[in-house]
């Protein structure tokens, strides 16, 4: 009886995937995640610093800050907000999905440089050296995604765990990556290959592909074969996903970009996904000038958090009724506004700020935290989610915190503060 052919990938694939791995995407393990009921996360992240007294901090009692005039105090449930007419999505959000939502005021990020404060916000401190929070969560992934972390756009921050990043590319480079294109991407033309060379080249894609028996009998050589072979077969299985997802280029809005990643967790992808906003038309939160762009940007913001939100309602998930059940939405920026305007009609960089999580496992209908007379952060006891003197400062710690908590991780090991228990359901 013959042997049954062997399928030889073709060298650009094998030299595709060997690109892929070393860029983080392939990783040991199976090719399809099992339906394993754990904890997913989406990252949203406001780029430049948002102004919390336009939705989070309805501080029209205090002569220190300048309230929009168009704007007016509401609250549902126990989340008061600030409500106007220019910004209808937020007031949509917030009524359909206040059970699901909790806010947090009064986070203090404790600079107010940009590089400081992403690092500070999305990883605990300012040192290089540090991993960010969806890097964390993902590298305790159990359904062995194929990628753990998939991130579109915005900040991210690897020491221990890059390995567990995909970073998808606004330009489809993670399409190009997957498929080999991106090799053949060249400045200078090159000769084809001759014969003999080609036949070497042959040889040596058996080798990695582990289909040389001899080689795979070789202990420490046979290992590194298979090895081989299992990258290639996870880089075939990345390529379906990426196909089957669309990652070859940015969406034309923030939604389109957003949707993706909604589908990237729904089918098991990935553990966590990011994303930043650059705000309105690109126009940047940092409005040193023109604060009145803030309200375009929160719409446009709340409008795809609006349609995350009811895709996660109406989906069903891979182990419960809804994808809300299964998936937790992190919504936050690096910094705030200060609470007063500058000749030019914009707010400079505060320390404080706030953010907001929706989804799975989180304790809503209420706002944690505040600010006091001078717009600092109030402090708050973690166990109740009251503001007393007696309880902590919030800073991005905690955050962290609660975001391990919630993927069932232990906090200690990665920083030195408790979660907000009181936004845990």
């Amino acid at each position: 009886m013959g042997r049954s052919p062997i399928w030889l990938p073709s060298r650009r694939a094998l030299l595709g995937a060997s690109a892929a791995s070393a860029a983080g995407l392939l990783l040991p393990g199976r090719a399809r995640p099992a339906a394993i009921d754990e904890r997913r996360f989406l990252f949203v992240f406001a780029e430049g610093g948002w102004d919390q007294a336009c939705v989070f901090a309805p501080l029209f009692d205090n002569p220190l800050c300048d309230m929009e005039s168009h704007a007016v105090p509401a609250q549902v449930k126990d989340i008061p907000f600030v409500d106007t007419e220019q910004r209808p999505s937020v007031r949509k959000f917030i009524e359909r999905y206040a059970s699901k939502t909790v806010f947090i005021n009064g986070m203090e990020s404790r600079s107010v440089a940009h590089d400081v404060c992403l690092r500070l916000m999305t990883t605990g401190t300012s040192l290089p050296a540090a991993d960010d929070w969806p890097a964390i969560l993902a590298s305790g992934a159990l359904a062995d995604p194929v990628m753990p972390l998939l991130c579109l756009s915005g900040p991210s921050y690897t020491h221990e765990y890059g390995g567990v990043v995909v970073r998808a590319g606004k330009s489809g480079q993670l399409a190009q990556l997957v498929s080999g294109d991106a090799l053949g991407e060249r400045d200078v033309a090159l000769s084809p290959p001759s014969s003999a060379v080609e036949a070497l080249e042959d040889s040596l894609v058996a080798h990695l592909a582990g289909t040389n028996a001899a080689l795979l009998a070789r202990g420490r050589e046979g290992e590194l074969a298979q090895g081989r072979l299992t990258a290639e077969r996870r880089a075939k299985r990345a390529g379906e996903v990426v196909s089957a997802l669309s990652i070859t280029s940015a969406g034309l809005t923030l939604s389109d970009d957003i949707e993706m990643l909604v589908e990237a967790l729904a089918i098991g992808a990935c553990r966590c996904a990011s994303i930043g906003h650059k705000g309105f038309q690109g126009l940047t939160w940092d409005t040193h000038g023109v604060n009145a762009n803030q309200s375009n940007n929160f719409e446009e913001l709340f409008a795809a958090l609006l349609l995350v939100a009811n895709t996660l309602s109406e989906r069903p998930g891979l182990t419960h009724d809804t994808l809300m059940e299964e998936v937790t939405v992190v919504v936050c920026s690096e910094m705030g506004r200060y609470p007063q305007l500058n000749t030019r009609g914009g707010k400079e960089h505060w320390t404080f700020t706030s953010c907001m999580m929706f989804g799975a496992g989180v304790r809503g209908g209420r706002a944690i935290g505040g600010y006091d007379d001078r717009v600092a952060g109030r402090r708050v006891d973690l166990e109740s989610g009251d503001m007393t003197e007696s309880g902590e400062a919030l800073v991005p710690n905690h955050l962290g915190a609660t975001l391990l908590a919630l993927a069932d991780m232990d906090p200690a090991e990665h920083v030195a503060v408790e979660p907000i228990w009181a936004a845990l359901a």
